[in-house]
């Protein structure tokens, strides 16, 4: 019964998001301004990369995404102007009513429309075919293959081919030249490469794969006949980065809190690893489990737990991946509340610390919350709406 409805739910926002989406193009065709519909997809940096591209075009379209809603539901929801604001019961009841009265009140229209699209399985709903069933794709941009999300899929050949259904449907596809996963399942003869760019942004730091984000959002500025130094100019006076992402925050007793608490992957750990071994103060890793890595889950932990006993001082881990593959050197922890509690002891001042950790159950951001310098900063980490916190309190309070 349950899959019964979770399937007639599914169907129900597909159906009137669809309708949307077209009197979008009819509204755009009487006015001689064709929608131009962009996908954008990889195992990290869709938010960051959606971000940019809309940084680097809003001056000159009009512009509606998605942003972080990448899912079955969340993207056909985003269509309709509907946000998820809960899970329960109640909140789906909500939506039947109001998914038709949208079509009916909704005359919003938009130049371009630009997705960040989201899989985690081979198999309907879950996959880019379903996706792509919502809607067709102009412009395809495909930033990366790494084991994120690894864990229901056979291989990461089978994730790959899954991801580039988007860039061998779409009419033109703009690609990172460097993974070779992408090169080896792309057919899409009207391809682009990205060209890295380096940007320098205030309050931010930006590790190496950022400027692949902005090599993405410059090649499709200038796909759409935007300039180079225009295209730059729009990111640095736009763009604002999603809530715990690489942000530079104060921390008390002096101290320096590189918080990345929205999600981990193996790739960007990496990198931030190593942008915090190039700190002179004493240096703290507060690193969470990396999340749907499947049989790479233990390489891809002992790699970074390696990587780590290079870049910092202390670490501390939370989670029970990095408990089973963190070894001796690691303070382990099995909650974030319980790692708070010892960071708080190595805390003399002056301290780096690096907190970056997977979504649902390590919610690493409470704990930067606690040592932040200025309480008004808790507004620019991730998960404060009054629904996580809820589902935080909740899980603090059950465990």
């Amino acid at each position: 019964m349950k899959k019964f409805l979770a399937n007639f739910l599914l169907t129900y926002i597909k159906f009137f998001a669809k309708i949307q989406l077209n009197k979008v193009r009819l509204i755009q065709k009487i006015k001689k301004q064709p929608l131009v519909t962009i996908g954008i997809t990889g195992s990290t940096g869709k938010t960051s990369t959606l971000q940019a591209c809309q940084s680097a075009l809003s001056s000159h379209f009009t512009i509606k995404t998605n942003q972080g809603y990448n899912s079955e539901t969340g993207l056909p929801l985003s269509l309709l102007n509907l946000k998820i604001t809960n899970y329960n019961l109640f909140f789906w009841f909500l939506i039947l009513i109001l998914a038709p009265i949208k079509i009916l009140i909704n005359w919003q229209s938009y130049q371009l429309l630009i997705l960040e699209m989201g899989i985690d399985s081979p198999k309907w709903p879950k996959n880019m075919d379903y996706l792509l069933s919502i809607t067709n794709i102009d412009i395809a941009i495909i930033l990366n293959i790494t084991s994120v999300h690894l864990v229901n899929f056979k291989s990461i050949d089978q994730l790959a081919q899954e991801k580039l259904k988007l860039a061998n449907q779409a009419k033109t596809v703009i690609i990172n030249p460097n993974d070779k996963l992408i090169k080896k399942y792309n057919t899409n003869k009207n391809t682009i490469e990205i060209i890295p760019t380096k940007i320098k942004m205030d309050n931010y730091y930006l590790p190496q794969i950022y400027q692949l984000t902005f090599g993405a959002a410059t090649t499709l500025a200038k796909t759409l006949n935007i300039p180079l130094n225009q295209a730059i100019k729009n990111i640095k006076d736009n763009l604002i980065l999603p809530p715990s992402r690489s942000s530079i925050l104060k921390g008390t007793k002096d101290t320096t809190i590189i918080d990345s608490s929205y999600n981990s992957s193996p790739l960007a750990t990496k990198e931030l690893l190593d942008f915090l071994a190039t700190f002179k103060s004493k240096k703290i890793a507060v690193l969470g489990d990396m999340r749907e890595l499947g049989k790479k889950s233990q390489d891809e932990h002992i790699k970074i737990y390696q990587q780590a006993i290079k870049s910092a001082d202390i670490i501390i881990s939370v989670g029970p991946e990095t408990k089973k593959y963190f070894a001796s050197k690691a303070n382990n922890f099995k909650n974030w509340w319980t790692a708070l509690d010892f960071l708080k002891t190595q805390l003399k001042g002056k301290e780096t610390i690096l907190v970056k950790g997977s979504q649902n159950t390590i919610y690493l951001e409470e704990l930067v919350k606690s040592i932040l310098k200025n309480s008004s900063d808790s507004q620019k980490l991730c998960r404060q709406s009054p629904y996580w916190l809820k589902v935080k309190a909740k899980f603090k309070q059950e465990n």
